[in-house]
């Protein structure tokens, strides 16, 4: 006996038997053959057992002629009735979809304990799996909380947007507004910190400012000579500043629309703007990134809103956006 041979159960034994039948009937010929040669050689195939009670190996020819009630793609019409077998036990979540290769309760592996829904508590969800958020379960049940969703997210810093806006809620969603209010296209959105006012930042060089409750224009935003490129709402809700392919910075008072400031410290495009939610006493910083890999620190008084015009510089190639930054190290400056 074959060392392959020890060990190996009577199902293994007949599923090494029907897949060589069903590959011997369909295109893969070679296939089968090297199949059929190779289980024959280590003695895989079920064997017969004579009147004394020893086993004796068999050939896959002798097995073919013992079985001839079999069809040739048995091993088919089996998997063809696993389907519907056990969707009377457990019914699929997509109904009349068969398939070997599902998951879920799409799996024909499927039992009642593995179909039941899992509901992750908030220290799962605020585990981190190599530095990313864990992927949820298939058989996940309703979507958690958008509290437990921002609480995990304020813990570990990060989080899936599929949970913090579940897709259940794309349903029910319905297009509030619809204005022609550009002459170029918009690549730019941003809303205030109260969610009553939305900025728009256009290829026409404008910014505008417009009611979310009814979509009413309230202000237009000019002196931008190129595209904006991006825009920010510092955190006081007091001042917005958007950035631009003119390598200009502009600030304007969210009460009056004026212009506050004109900051220019870039030698190429503004690629993105952010407001620090570090708080020195008046102290506030808004920073700034251009393709010129450079990052600009502007200083400015919450009380005043007054804005100095020097920055202060630091080099870095390959400046796309400012996603994570210490702005604690700003207290040493």
């Amino acid at each position: 006996m074959s060392c392959e041979r020890k060990g190996l159960s009577e199902l293994r034994s007949e599923l090494y038997f029907l897949i060589a039948r069903f590959l011997e009937d369909g295109p893969c010929q070679q296939a089968a053959q090297v199949l059929i040669r190779e289980v024959a050689e280590k003695e895989l195939l079920p064997r017969r057992t004579d009147w004394t009670g020893k086993e004796h190996p068999r050939t896959y020819q002798n097995l073919v002629k013992y079985y001839r009630h079999l069809a040739p793609d048995h091993l088919l019409q089996i998997c063809h009735r696993l389907g519907p077998l056990l969707e009377q036990e457990i019914p699929q979540s997509v109904p009349g979809v068969q398939t070997l290769l599902g998951a879920g309760r799409q799996s024909l592996l499927r039992t009642n304990k593995s179909c039941k829904h899992v509901v992750w508590k908030g220290s799962a969800l605020a585990a981190l799996h190599c530095g990313r958020p864990p992927e949820s379960p298939i058989n996940y049940g309703s979507p958690p909380s958008i509290a437990d969703t921002l609480f995990s997210r304020r813990l570990n810093g990060k989080y899936r947007l599929e949970r913090l806006v579940p897709t259940a809620v794309y349903q029910h969603m319905k297009m509030h507004k619809r204005i022609l209010g550009h002459l170029s296209s918009v690549y730019c959105v941003t809303f205030d910190r109260t969610g009553r006012r939305i900025f728009t930042g256009s290829d026409d060089c404008l910014v505008k400012i417009w009611a979310t409750d009814d979509g009413r224009l309230l202000a237009t935003l000019r002196g931008h000579a190129a595209e904006i490129s991006d825009m920010a709402v510092n955190y006081e809700n007091t001042m917005i500043a958007a950035g631009s392919c003119d390598k200009m910075i502009r600030v304007w008072c969210l009460r009056t629309c004026a212009p506050l400031a004109v900051l220019q410290g870039h030698s190429a495009s503004i690629t993105s703007l952010q407001f620090s939610p570090l708080c020195s006493g008046s102290k506030r910083y808004l920073s700034s990134t251009g393709a010129d890999g450079t990052i600009c620190f502007w200083l400015w008084d919450a009380g005043t809103l007054k804005i100095k015009s020097v920055a202060l510089l630091f080099h870095r190639c390959n400046i796309k956006s400012i996603n994570v930054f210490k702005w604690l190290k700003l207290q040493k400056l």
